[in-house]
């Protein structure tokens, strides 16, 4: 029972490396990488950011893919904090602007009101706190994540006009007289 066993594992092991090793990856590291007003060319083709982290990570060295993925995620958090920004910069200017609305709209020289006012000066009171809170520290992240982005790439391409070197590896695999060891070089 145990020789069945142990038979068992080793020809479930040789099938799952012999199958595994003919298994193409599907960016194949010939092609350079081209980067262009902010979009990333592979093949000729379009290819987003998250592609092209993916073709780095099963083709480029773990050095260049974590500088990528680091750099991709500070173009993100940048990208995010402007938006925050943005919106919370709309939001209080569009109390700012009905403030003024019902400011103009139930003016009463004889009877005035500060409600319509305290919009107005709220709106416009929060606009700098959100542009330093949100917006300014956003634009050195966006600036940085995408220059690191573009020179894991650029550094992705000149690896690629380097020689290859083979890597040598050890496996159990079937052949016409069993099961053996085999290595690859």
């Amino acid at each position: 029972m145990k020789r069945i066993a142990l038979f068992s594992l080793l020809l479930i092991f040789s099938v799952n490396s012999t199958l595994a090793q003919e298994v193409q990856l599907p960016y194949p590291s010939t092609t350079a990488l081209s980067y262009e007003k902010n979009k990333i060319y592979y093949e000729g083709h379009q290819i987003s950011k998250r592609g092209c982290q993916t073709i780095l990570k099963l083709n480029a060295e773990q050095d260049l893919y974590k500088q990528y993925r680091s750099g991709l995620r500070m173009y993100t958090a940048g990208w995010s904090l402007m938006g925050i920004g943005l919106a919370v910069d709309a939001a209080f200017l569009t109390y700012s602007a009905v403030g003024i609305y019902y400011w103009a709209k139930t003016y009463d020289p004889k009877r005035p009101t500060m409600g319509p006012a305290v919009l107005v000066f709220l709106g416009a009171a929060t606009v700098l706190p959100a542009l330093i809170l949100f917006e300014i520290p956003a634009i050195p992240l966006i600036c940085v994540g995408k220059k690191r982005m573009q020179q894991s790439i650029d550094a992705y391409n000149i690896s690629l006009s380097e020689p290859q070197t083979a890597k040598n590896y050890w496996s159990i695999q079937p052949s016409s007289n069993g099961i053996g060891l085999a290595y690859h070089f």
